[in-house]
């Protein structure tokens, strides 16, 4: 496989309704002929995100984020162009031609595809085991016990691997997978001798998807408690999966969070699934792995207000401390479920019902606010020592947040409830911000290098060269009317800065009538080139006479081009290497030159 052809990339933006794909993310409010809503590539409050459905693309006016439907999935879902054209193109039934073969990409894409085809097969291999299987009595058993049975296992495609690595293996080779496949997908290892072994034994199968509702890995929990055995087992990482990326359910809780605005982020995969079983069901759960700034920018594509609800117990605090200081600098509003100490979401709905929990979820409160309460609780504010103490602890948290108002409001609630004064608890977050802003910097700076080389900036282009970049891709008769004085426009396209961007509209003709075609070859050029176009007016409008345009631009670039000779000219005349001879004959050209440029 290698580049997808134009042809092909303008086929999957016409099928595809762009409407459509950023609503599944994001909620949208109509605004005149257009769609609004706020920015998810930058905190905002105000909506600055505009989505028009005629043109098929999207602005965002706050950050200058725009583009077509490919630009937006590839930005949120950190996807590479040719990846999500392939996305787009089987969910709207479209073949794509792929003109270049590039063995290194078929490769990465066939190891890729093995991989998800492993996993697919044995979800379905340890779910189907789950529900048939005499052998897995006891994990229906301890399914049972949860309150859960078949109805909820296939739904969420539960399963059980055997308690024997024979059993899993001669599936697997009777399903065609090679060992290293095997390997590769964490599915299998091997031992000191070299032999193959089962990773996940006897264990409740809990398939992880990715975003597109692909199983790339899998949670494996024990039945019955063993020593030194964890309770959860975890695929390894992968070429399809990394721990720190992956929310638990994003799959099925992206729309309902994109819609509500809101994210229920739980511990564990049960308490997750408890949640959609009763109706919540834009909770999710980070997996296997602490809290992760990929994770936090992830929740916050999705939903403003972040809804935690972790454990109430000294570790859960801490893990929700850590969910707060890598959501707070996204500018989000996050909340805490005050549950009962020792419970957790599934726990509480066994005893209390699920009306009950979804009320909790309804009524939580600002972090801090639970916070402080709970340390009220636990004794933590009896004496000035740990008062100072905790009072540390909410400072570094306050230093976090990004929105300034916000964040002066919550200092101010703070020191209320913690009975100190406001403005040294100011000061105290103030340093700690500046403290947090140099290591921030710090790390930026670190980045900005390692990125420095990789980032390119937009092709200059001549301003001539832009209008009539401008007119070729807003008006149909423009762009004809261009085309036929091609001939007079290549020396200019050869000399001006952006003159190959110029060159290649002429050549490929994509339609000004068509948004999809516009939007096809804009996603056809390098990044460069196509960032230079979008600071452009692209956008159709009526020229009220259309050839004197055309006129006025062509000799526009003649005159520029005839410009940038002349100063060459003048540049070589300064040299003091030119000799006598071409000195006269550069004085005899430039007057020419000049004294026909008088006429223009």
């Amino acid at each position: 496989m290698g580049r997808i052809d134009e042809d092909s990339i303008r086929r999957v933006l016409e099928a595809t309704d762009i409407v459509d794909v950023v609503g599944s993310y994001l909620s949208l409010k109509r605004a005149g002929s257009r769609w609004k809503a706020c920015c998810p590539f930058h905190n905002e409050k105000t909506p600055s995100f505009i989505v028009d459905q005629t043109r098929q693309n999207f602005k965002c006016f706050g950050c200058g984020e725009g583009g077509s439907a490919i630009t937006f999935v590839m930005k949120m879902e950190n996807l590479g162009f040719a990846d999500t054209v392939r996305r787009l193109a089987e969910k709207a039934g479209i073949t794509l031609v792929e003109e270049v073969y590039d063995a290194a990409e078929e490769k990465r894409r066939k190891a890729r595809t093995a991989l998800l085809v492993a996993h697919k097969k044995a979800a379905e291999f340890f779910h189907r085991l789950l529900l048939r299987s005499p052998k897995a009595a006891e994990a229906r058993a301890y399914l049972n016990s949860r309150g859960y049975g078949a109805d909820m296992a296939k739904r969420w495609q539960v399963g059980w691997a055997p308690d024997s690595s024979r059993e899993f293996l001669a599936w697997a080779r009777k399903e065609g997978l090679p060992d290293q496949v095997l390997i590769d997908s964490g599915l299998a290892n091997r031992g000191e001798r070299g032999d193959l072994y089962a990773r996940f034994r006897d264990r409740l199968m809990f398939p992880i998807n990715n975003v597109y509702g692909e199983c790339v890995a899998f949670s494996g929990r024990i039945l019955r408690p063993q020593e030194n055995v964890g309770k959860y087992v975890n695929s390894p990482e992968t070429s399809i999966f990394k721990k720190g990326d992956v929310v638990f359910a994003l799959d099925r809780a992206r729309g309902p969070m994109g819609k509500s605005g809101k994210a229920l982020l739980c511990e564990g995969q049960l308490d997750v699934i408890a949640c959609h079983e009763a109706g919540i069901s834009f909770a999710v759960a980070p997996l296997g792995t602490a809290f992760t700034p990929e994770h936090a920018r992830t929740l916050s594509r999705y939903a403003s207000r972040i809804v935690v609800c972790f454990d109430a117990d000294k570790a859960g605090m801490a893990a929700a401390d850590r969910a707060f200081r890598e959501l707070a600098p996204f500018g989000k509003d996050v909340y805490l479920v005050n549950l009962p100490e020792g419970d957790d979401p599934d726990s509480f709905m066994k005893r209390e019902g699920k009306e009950a929990f979804s009320e909790m979820v309804e009524q939580a409160r600002p972090f801090f606010e639970v916070r402080i309460e709970r340390a009220k609780e636990r004794g933590l504010l009896t004496d000035a020592a740990a008062s100072a103490a905790f009072a540390r602890e909410m400072t570094a948290l306050l230093a976090c947040m990004s929105d300034p108002v916000a964040r002066d409001l919550a200092t101010a609630d703070v020191a209320t409830r913690m009975r100190t004064t406001v403005n040294d608890l100011r000061s105290a977050v103030r340093t700690a911000g500046r403290r947090k802003g140099r290591e921030q910097a710090q790390s930026a700076d670190r980045a900005a290098a390692a990125e420095v080389s990789q980032t390119q900036p937009p092709v200059k282009m001549d301003r001539a060269v832009a209008v009539l970049c401008e007119l070729s891709l807003q008006n149909a008769r423009a762009q004809g009317l261009i085309v036929d004085r091609i001939e007079e426009l290549l020396e200019p396209m050869r000399m001006l800065q952006g003159g190959r961007i110029l060159k290649k509209i002429l050549a490929r003709l994509p339609s000004p009538d068509s948004p999809a075609a516009i939007q096809a070859f804009l996603a056809s050029l390098p990044q460069p080139e196509r960032d230079a176009l979008n600071l452009l007016n692209l956008d159709p409008v009526p020229i009220p006479d259309v050839d004197r345009s055309v006129q006025e631009a062509c000799s526009g670039i003649a005159k520029a081009a005839l410009e940038r000779h002349i100063a060459s000219l003048m540049a070589e005349l300064a040299d003091p290497s030119t000799d006598a001879a071409r000195r006269l004959e550069l004085s005899k050209l430039s007057v020419d030159l000049k004294r026909l440029l008088g006429t223009m």
